[in-house]
């Protein structure tokens, strides 16, 4: 009778939305109400033709995301990939005629109902309304799995997707590894502006292949694609850490290009799915999300990504960065991170909390929810967790390493590295060793083992002698290596630690350093801008707390640079700003060349030389060519240069936050709210970075005061600052603020 009532409902359907018999596959154009876009979404499914011969028969489901100026009937602008003729047989009809799969293909469209048609989906680059599609999609998925006989589970469910519907593919799949095991993506941009309607990020895929434990990943894409020299990009990183990844160029453009291996590839995962990894990692957008079984919360209300690393059992590392993969840390966010129910019920667990950011140690003690779970409070600065019984093992884990012989790790030369190890548990570790372990035949690891002895309770240890490894290829831009760390109890742990590699290139002399200076330099891989860049007295000197920026002259122009180094004296306070000039009127791809404005400690000592490894795009369309060299700068004078305010955000408990950044200690802030109505009507506030008085975060630089509740109104907001050095500052911020 159920299957009866379940058939009768999809006839139903079907009367209604539309059905095409394309051979026998069966194709219906239908749509339900969604609760999460609050609107009714329109999808096509596509049907095996035995379908309603056999009601108990259950089919495992491909999603299908479409690209740019596409729908879910098919495409707005000739070509397609649904049925027929259609990329010459090689379509989803003709696979789905062949095989025991329904593949469903969802609509993009993201606009509101009175907004002029467009033929971008997804509410991607940029983010226009607050409707989130990833977001939508567990919900799409309860739906179909409900509606039609699907086999229920993630080991048969996997995510594909053409060019923009490529790129919903690996955020999609990278985001819901539990919902789904594997992701096959055609031709996918590699780079978007996505997240919150307030707070999009910069998304690059390249940074996110932690995502993907659990999965199979692959990748189509053709040899005339006008995407392609992004797929390379990211090829080079993505083979050298991943093992669940492979990628295919056909002879093709911009394509569905072989979709009928693609989808084979699919379900051979779904004949042999892998199973939950023991320790996983996750990086997501959203200031609220849940994987594999936890769920993260947040108060967030700024741009960043929340970073979960070697979660398992014993505990796991968490923070909060403004960008990938090394953007400032941001202690001012509360984060709540609920485990998954692996615990005993109702029982005392001991947390260890190692916050390497700020240096401070924290034990406490939390029990267990009912069913299992353990709700841990921290914020968005770098935390190593434990989690331990009294009486377990020693918890060890990896906190860092440091190239010791040279500023950076260089291909065709010995690297030696230090590590450091951390004991989160609640017993010494005793005689502990470790080993490292090449994962790919292109390193050859030549001092592969050290002592660390003793490790107390909540000690970090450094390795006794440096690991030494080479790289033989100057091609590789990145080493993955395997930790296996024994003590002398016979336990073991394991970790994983990925090396970016520079080559080794020569010195660039033909450059101009921007202090505070106007400027004419490249823009958009073939434009140009005037601007002024960097903070400073405009000199074209480097001089200790101004924020530079590095122009390297090539082909008659001027081009801002991406930067690397490891001296002390750059970026203090653990300030890092880089900012992203988009290439998309150029390449139309949605990716961006990046540039770095270092600041320069104001404990620079006199004439100290900084070396930088830089690098900058030279337009050749459809590639970008990617330039590389080192750079000298000698920093000379004094501190002359007052703060510089990077953002001010007032919350809905009329918290007012500013994040000031200098090249030395910030001596005051205060903040002047001004009327919108009657500007001769203002306010001052002194606010601190001490982590009181609404102050969330003790020296983060994000400066705060709660305000009272009866200042209620819009306002305009003035910041005054100075530093130890006696530099003031005074900056009027455009925006209108509401104090409720």
């Amino acid at each position: 009778m159920k299957s009866f009532f379940r058939s009768f409902l999809l006839l139903v359907l079907i009367f209604y939305t539309g059905c095409l018999h394309a051979g026998n596959v069966i194709i219906i154009d239908a749509r339900h109400y969604s609760n999460v876009l609050g609107e009714t979404r329109n999808y096509r499914i596509f049907l095996p033709p035995d379908y309603f011969d056999n009601p108990q028969k259950r089919y495992p489901v491909i999603y299908f995301f479409h690209g740019w100026s596409q729908r879910y009937f098919g495409s707005t602008r000739g070509g397609g990939f649904d049925k027929g003729d259609d990329n010459n047989g090689d379509n989803i009809e003709n696979f789905v005629a062949g095989h025991d799969v329904i593949v469903v293909k969802p609509d993009g469209y993201n606009r509101n109902p009175d907004d002029e048609y467009y033929l971008r989906p997804y509410n991607v680059s940029p983010v226009e309304t607050n409707r989130q599609f990833p977001i939508y999609f567990p919900e799409l998925v309860e739906y179909i799995d409900a509606s039609y006989n699907t086999i229920a589970d993630r080991n048969h469910r996997a995510v594909s997707g053409l060019s923009m519907g490529g790129f919903m593919t690996f955020w999609i799949g990278g985001k819901y590894p539990h919902l789904v095991s594997a992701a096959g993506n055609f031709c996918g941009s590699t780079e978007f502006w996505i997240g919150p309607k307030n707070s999009p990020v910069e998304y690059r895929h390249l940074d996110m292949y932690k995502n993907y434990n659990g999965m199979n990943v692959r990748l189509n894409y053709g040899n005339k694609d006008f995407i392609r020299c992004y797929h390379q990009d990211m090829n080079k990183v993505w083979t050298q850490v991943m093992d669940n990844y492979e990628y295919k160029i056909y002879n093709a453009a911009h394509s569905t290009c072989g979709l009928n291996e693609m989808f084979e590839f699919l379900l051979e995962t779904f004949e042999n799915p892998p199973g939950k990894p023991q320790e996983w990692h996750h990086i997501d957008v959203y200031p609220e999300f849940s994987v594999w079984e936890y769920h993260i919360s947040s108060d967030r209300n700024v741009p960043g990504f929340t970073i979960l690393e070697n979660v398992n059992e014993r505990g796991f590392r968490c923070s909060v960065r403004e960008f990938l993969p090394d953007g400032e840390l941001m202690p001012f966010v509360n984060l709540s991170v609920t485990t998954s129910p692996v615990y005993e019920k109702n029982q005392q667990y001991i947390i260890n909390d190692v916050d390497h950011k700020r240096n401070i140690t924290s034990r406490r003690v939390i029990q267990s929810d009912h069913s299992g779970r353990l709700k841990i409070n921290l914020n968005g600065s770098f935390h190593e967790i434990g989690i331990n019984k009294m009486g377990d093992p020693p918890n060890i884990c990896l906190v860092s390493f440091e190239i010791e012989n040279m500023n950076w790790a260089t291909q065709k030369k010995d690297v030696n590295i230090s590590i450091k190890l951390l004991n989160k548990g609640v017993m010494e570790a005793n005689g502990v060793r470790v080993k490292l372990i090449a994962t790919k035949n292109s390193v050859n690891v030549i001092h592969t083992e050290s002592e660390f002895g003793d490790i107390a309770v909540n000690e970090i240890q450094n390795s006794r002698k440096p690991f030494t490894f080479y790289v033989q290829s100057d091609s590789i831009e990145i080493e993955r290596f395997k930790l296996i760390i024994t003590d002398k109890n016979n336990n073991e742990w394991n970790g994983f630690i990925e090396i970016p590699l520079k080559t080794d290139q020569p010195e660039i002399n033909d450059f101009e350093i921007a202090d505070g200076k106007l400027f004419t330099v490249a823009k958009a891989g073939d434009d140009t801008a005037t601007v002024y860049l960097g903070t400073g007295n405009g000199d074209g000197v480097a001089n200790p707390g101004e924020s530079i920026v590095v122009l390297i002259k090539d082909q008659n122009k001027y081009w801002r640079t991406y930067l690397y180094t490891s001296d002390k004296y750059v970026n203090p306070l653990g300030t890092n700003i880089r900012i992203s000039d988009n290439w998309s009127s150029y390449d139309h791809v949605g990716g961006s060349a990046k540039y770095s404005i270092p600041v320069l400690s104001s404990e620079c000592p006199q004439n100290h030389m900084i070396e930088f490894f830089t690098e900058y795009w030279l337009p050749d369309y459809p590639y970008h060519i990617i330039k590389r060299g080192k750079v000298k700068i000698k920093v000379t004078g004094k501190d002359s240069t007052p703060p510089k305010v990077r953002w001010v955000q007032i919350s809905g408990d009329n918290t007012i936050q500013v994040r000031i950044y200098d090249g030395g200690k910030i001596q005051s802030v205060i903040a002047k709210l001004i009327s919108k109505d009657n500007p001769e009507k203002f306010f001052k506030v002194e606010l601190k970075d001490n982590g009181k008085e609404g102050d969330r975060a003790e020296a983060d630089n994000v400066f705060s005061k709660k305000i009272p509740d009866q200042k209620f109104g819009l306002y305009n907001v003035e910041i005054e600052a100075a530093d130890s050095f006696g530099n003031k500052m005074v900056e009027k911020k455009s925006d209108v603020f509401v104090l409720h």
